[in-house]
């Protein structure tokens, strides 16, 4: 990751509820304020996936079980796996994904 050497500051002065709306959003992406101004006035974009990290656990969830499974198979405890489960959840998620994928091509022209 190149961390890039922030030198200069802008202030700026917003009334009570301009700072609340900014705040809000601000943690709404996961950022401090100076980086979601800063990203706003630069007119990069800010995208924000809910229910992403669910998908992210599923998927955390689905490679653990598939390896549990497969350290039985290795030990002989096991003589085959049945993946057709694994299979469907993985394409699921990847449907997602490719869901999201498509709307940011959209968004971004």
């Amino acid at each position: 990751m190149r961390i890039i050497k922030k030198d200069r500051f802008i202030g700026l002065r917003v009334t009570d509820v301009e700072y609340r709306v900014i705040e809000r959003k601000a943690k709404k992406a996961k950022m401090n304020m100076s980086q979601y101004v800063s990203l706003q006035a630069l007119e990069r974009d800010i995208t924000i996936y809910e229910g992403l990290n669910e998908y992210t656990h599923q998927l955390s969830k689905i490679g653990a079980n598939l390896n549990q499974a497969l350290i039985l198979v290795h030990q002989g405890k096991l003589n085959t796996i049945d993946i057709m489960p694994v299979k469907k959840e993985i394409h699921k998620v990847w449907q997602l994904l490719n869901k999201l994928t498509e709307e940011i091509r959209r968004i971004q022209g």
